[in-house]
């Protein structure tokens, strides 16, 4: 049985209370003991032990002109709004991601969804050292974002960012990706539209609720890691406005063309992505468990759409035109 919300509130309050009365030396100590879990564009991850109690962290960097702002959700660099999309995006900064943490842990904690992680503490810490991509890295990551200026000074200010957002969550223990097996098709479809449906009711936009980042304890799935994450409440411009209302059905859409991407590669043996794709979209499919199939059957035709889409972003344009028209007229008809 999954936790129920009583007792993973008792357990958020003493892991709370305990990581809030703890001075910054001893904090520190209790990240230097903690177990190292990955690294990347958006930070790095680790495990503490806090007396018996696994808690996750996550160590996001903070810019200087993040840090000359303390949680302001602007865009403090310029970037276009289709770096929201999760192709390699260094994200829109350490406030917004903490933003949508607290907003969808005190949703929790309020009696709404249970398929977000509780946020138990964060705290703004000295930089530790971290993986900084070269010179000719970062000139690669910006061509890449076809030379958008606001992307060059994203990178630059990340590769001296003197701070570290420390963000302590609620630990879970599996990644969809990996735990993900047959039986499992019914559940996930029920909690990745319960997901998606709480990001609409929140006015919360994740844009990268990939299976990597959807956890699990084998009986619900918890979204985490909001680093390209944007709100209606956040401090936005006029164009990231837009960009949201034509982006309405985007979590919706992604996180059942994963499921579906998922059944066709694990269980119908199609991993070759162009073959994957053209299998979904053309009905062209091997045999599969009655269940899956009949999830496939239900959303091969917005998958069809978000993964044609999402080639597009990869292989020839970042700017590549989101299909709004199409799969809101597909999701109508699901």
């Amino acid at each position: 049985m999954p936790q129920s919300l009583p007792a993973r509130r008792a357990r958020h309050a003493r892991v709370s209370a305990a990581l809030t009365q703890l001075s910054e030396l001893r904090l520190k100590a209790l990240l230097e003991s903690a177990q190292p879990l990955g690294a990347g564009i958006g930070g790095t991850t680790w495990l503490a032990d806090l007396g018996g109690a696994p808690v996750f962290v996550k160590r996001v960097p903070v810019t200087g002109v993040e840090l000359a702002r303390p949680r302001s959700t602007a865009d403090h660099f310029g970037l276009p709004v289709w770096s929201h999309y999760g192709v390699g995006s260094a994200g829109g900064g350490a406030w917004r991601e903490l933003a949508a943490h607290v907003l969808t842990s005190d949703d929790v904690l309020a009696g709404g969804s249970e398929n977000f992680l509780l946020l138990h503490h964060w705290r703004v810490l000295d930089a530790r050292p971290r993986p900084v991509p070269t010179a000719a890295e970062r000139a690669e990551q910006v061509a890449f974002w076809h030379g958008h200026p606001g992307v060059r000074r994203r990178l630059e200010a990340l590769a001296t960012a003197p701070a570290d957002l420390v963000l302590f969550l609620e630990h879970v223990p599996h990644d969809l990706h990996r735990w993900m097996h047959a039986g499992a098709c019914g559940m996930a479809e029920r909690d990745l539209s319960a997901i998606a449906e709480s990001l609409s009711r929140l006015g919360l936009w994740h844009f990268d609720a990939h299976f990597g980042n959807t956890l699990t304890d084998g009986e619900r799935l918890y979204l985490t890691d909001f680093g390209l994450a944007s709100a209606s409440r956040f401090d936005l411009t006029a164009a990231e406005r837009r960009f949201l209302v034509d982006h309405a059905t985007h979590d919706r859409s992604y996180v059942l063309t994963h499921l579906v991407n998922w059944i066709v590669c694990e269980l119908g043996g199609i991993a070759e992505v162009p073959l994957r794709n053209t299998a979904i979209r053309t009905g062209d499919l091997p045999a599969l468990p009655p269940a899956a199939a009949e999830v496939v059957r239900r959303h091969a035709p917005v998958a069809a759409l978000v993964n044609d889409f999402y080639f597009r972003l990869h292989t020839a344009s970042r700017m590549t035109p989101y299909p709004r028209n199409e799969i809101e007229l597909v999701l109508g008809r699901s």
